[in-house]
């Protein structure tokens, strides 16, 4: 946009500098013209004569250089305008995308709530159901509310028998750790005994390397040494007498050395007999440290071999306890089936009973509680009052309403019949 307005400016101004031209030659011409007719008409007229001003070439390139320096302003006014403008549209379309970014943040944060409102309604209803299906389990669970009592007791004490196994197992998992830690530091220990011992003999065994190297070459160099004088005596003796001199004390400095060199051969093979000696101790005391490394690979190995097998030992024994554990787990969940579904037929059977009752005349609230055994049909095999109502002929006739029920409807399941085989039933006056 601004390049626009920049070359139709341009365009414009050169326009505008064209006509300007156009008028100042006009005006030069109509001058000459007027000046003309009034030359030639002078004599016949006797109108007094217009007067008319020539414009120089001076005059208009000065006009032309104003007006091009006004040109000039107007177009640095009109760049400036131009730019400030920029500035300005820039500022605008900073703002707008400002604008879109904020709306764009409302329009989620709208959705947002919206979609939050929606959840909160939802969990609103959901917590009405679950209100209305607490309600209708609360209603459904009073009447087994005695048997899972009792159910509860029993699966509070075996969850504190095997949280109390639990921990045995963990205590005696831990001292197994305990064990083999202290049994990995012994073992570390021991190797870096040997490791320790085994670096001392070596730095041991190359100081007397080095010493037998030291003493060699000395006596390498006295050898050189005798051998040069010898030759320097040869040199130097002239005459024969000096010669057999010489070769007497050759003789005797050959047996010198003969007895010297036999010396050191002797100590040579002294030493060659302690270097025996010793590599002989070195390879004993090898041959112990690899059996005594072997014996302890051995004896990790079978401490290793114990542990695993004490390993697959626990976990044998913990894959049995978790087995026993489902085992159990799985009995709890059948008698809570059981239970469950026994206690829907309790209003039935209450029903049948009362059905078969023969009705006492009595004025006060009497409730009998009898133990009820029954077969997997559902025929009644014993009846026994556990809780007296006070009155033994209320009793009884509890007792004879049970048997006259006989067969009493139980669910047609066969695995519920061992947890319903034997029942309590509560009965009270219905008058009461």
């Amino acid at each position: 946009m601004p390049s626009r307005k920049a070359n139709t400016f341009g365009f414009k101004s050169v326009l505008l500098a064209l006509c300007v031209h156009a008028i100042i030659a006009l005006a030069v011409g109509v001058n000459i013209i007027f000046e003309q007719v009034l030359h030639s008409d002078s004599d016949s007229n006797s109108v007094e004569p217009i007067h008319a001003r020539a414009i120089t070439e001076e005059e208009i390139i000065t006009e032309l250089e104003l007006i091009r320096q006004r040109e000039e302003q107007e177009r640095q006014r009109i760049l400036e305008q131009n730019k400030k403008l920029e500035q300005t549209l820039e500022k605008q379309m900073e703002a707008e995308q400002q604008l879109a970014l904020i709306e764009s943040r409302r329009k989620a944060e709208e959705d947002r709530i919206e979609e939050a409102e929606q959840a909160r309604r939802q969990r609103e209803e959901d917590l009405l159901k679950l209100e209305e299906a607490r309600k209708l389990q609360q209603d459904q669970l009073a009447a087994i509310e005695q048997e899972q009592t009792l159910l509860e007791t029993t699966l509070a004490t075996l969850e504190q028998q095997r949280k109390e196994r639990l921990e045995k197992e963990q205590q005696e998992q831990e001292l197994a750790e305990k064990r083999r830690k202290e049994q990995e530091q012994q073992q570390a220990k021991a190797a870096e005994k040997l490791r320790q011992q085994e670096e001392a003999r070596r730095q041991q065994e190359a100081e007397e390397l080095k010493k037998l190297q030291q003493e060699k070459e000395k006596l390498e160099s006295e050898l050189k040494q005798l051998e040069k004088d010898r030759l320097e005596q040869e040199k130097n003796e002239n005459q024969k007498q000096e010669l057999a001199e010489k070769q007497r004390k050759e003789q005797e400095q050959q047996k010198a050395l003969a007895a010297e060199q036999e010396k050191r051969k002797k100590e040579a093979e002294k030493q060659a007999a302690l270097e025996r000696q010793k590599q002989r101790e070195r390879e004993e005391q090898e041959r112990k440290r690899k059996a005594a490394e072997a014996a302890k690979q051995a004896k990790l190995a079978a401490a290793e071999a114990k542990r695993k097998k004490e390993q697959q030992e626990l976990e044998a024994q913990q894959r049995r306890e978790e087995e026993a554990e489902q085992q159990r787990v799985a009995e709890i969940q059948r008698q809570k089936r059981a239970i469950s579904e026994f206690s829907k037929f309790i209003p039935a059977i209450r029903d049948k009973v009362k059905g078969k009752w023969t009705v006492l005349d009595v004025t006060d609230e009497l409730k009998t509680t009898v133990s009820v055994k029954i077969d997997p049909s559902g025929e009644v095999t014993s009846v026994t009052v556990q809780n007296s109502s006070g009155s033994s002929e209320f009793d009884r006739s509890v007792t004879i309403a049970v048997r006259k029920a006989s067969p009493l409807p139980i669910p047609s399941n066969p695995e519920f019949y061992n947890y319903i085989k034997e029942f309590n039933f509560s009965f009270s006056n219905p008058s009461s």
